[in-house]
């Protein structure tokens, strides 16, 4: 890591709708402080099998009181929820062992395929589980050798860089077991299947010491902590994108993330398709908007 970089670690899973909702915060840091970051992410593990709990566990009947949570998270984030919810899954692990697999072709396909997934999920209401809905998910993402992913994902070395990434997120450090406070989506210790863990999304900022923003915090929270890890290291931040830059970097933008990134009054491009359900609005590019089935 070069001296003047931030090592950044984001402890994160693709269900969490607290750190769906922090995508737009997220995105913007990355946009423009990524050249004074070296950012690593780790597959947290949200939810352990269900059916071991509940062995008549359903994922059509989990899907609705989902949906009715996240319209809660909807309110404080700005990030869409999925109205309808079709189908929940037993278990994030496959996912985040999915997302593991694809890190092996690079960190940009496994943010791509991450993001999909998320999309997958929180735009048109289907949790990916299987092989099968991780291609449909992932559909045309650039770089992404589905062949490959799909072999990778049986192996060996997938599961044990999973593991490592689920065992990491269960020892979080003194700040998150300290913290107190009771706001929406605070970061502080959390529980899941008997073990202590990150919530989810938390951002470890190392450099001169360890600097934690954890759970849902506002932007500044996160440029704050950059600037104790490493100082100036915020002080040369790349110019906001326009709309046009910001869809051909990502494809996919939803209202919040376009007002986030490009500001309040930003415009659509032209040829940009504009999907709109009752519970959010989202803008594709003509590519990923095939790639979902939205004209």
């Amino acid at each position: 890591m070069g001296r003047s970089c931030v090592e950044v670690v984001e402890y994160t899973d693709p269900i969490c709708s607290w750190a769906w909702g922090t995508e737009p915060k997220l995105r913007l840091l990355r946009w423009r402080h990524e050249h004074r970051c070296e950012w690593r992410r780790v597959m947290g593990g949200l939810v352990g099998d269900r059916t071991q709990v509940r062995p008549d566990w359903d994922a059509v009947k989990a899907a609705a009181p989902m949906s009715d949570y996240w319209k809660q998270v909807h309110a404080f984030t700005g990030q869409p929820y999925p109205v309808p919810m079709h189908r929940m899954i037993r278990s994030t692990d496959p996912a985040g062992k999915a997302i593991k697999a694809a890190e092996l072709q690079g960190e940009a396909v496994a943010a791509a395929v991450l993001r999909r997934f998320r999309e997958s999920i929180f735009l048109f209401g289907l949790a990916p589980e299987t092989p099968e809905h991780f291609v449909v998910a992932a559909k045309g993402v650039a770089g992404l050798d589905a062949d490959r992913w799909l072999a990778d994902l049986a192996g060996a070395e997938v599961a044990a860089a999973y593991e490592q990434d689920w065992s990491e997120t269960r020892r979080p450090n003194d700040y998150v077991r300290n913290l107190l406070g009771n706001w929406p989506g605070i970061g502080n210790l959390k529980h899941s299947d008997g073990h202590d863990r990150y919530a989810f999304a938390t951002l470890l900022f190392r450099g001169a010491g360890e600097h934690t923003v954890a759970g849902w915090m506002p932007y500044e929270a996160y440029t704050d902590a950059m600037e104790l890890a490493v100082p100036g290291s915020t002080a040369d931040p790349r110019p906001d994108p326009t709309p046009a830059e910001a869809l051909d970097r990502w494809g996919v933008l939803t209202s919040k993330e376009l007002e986030v990134l490009c500001g309040a009054d930003a415009g659509i491009p032209p040829g940009i398709v504009t999907h709109e359900w009752g519970a959010g609005v989202v803008h594709l590019t003509p590519a990923e908007a095939s790639a979902w089935g939205v004209y």
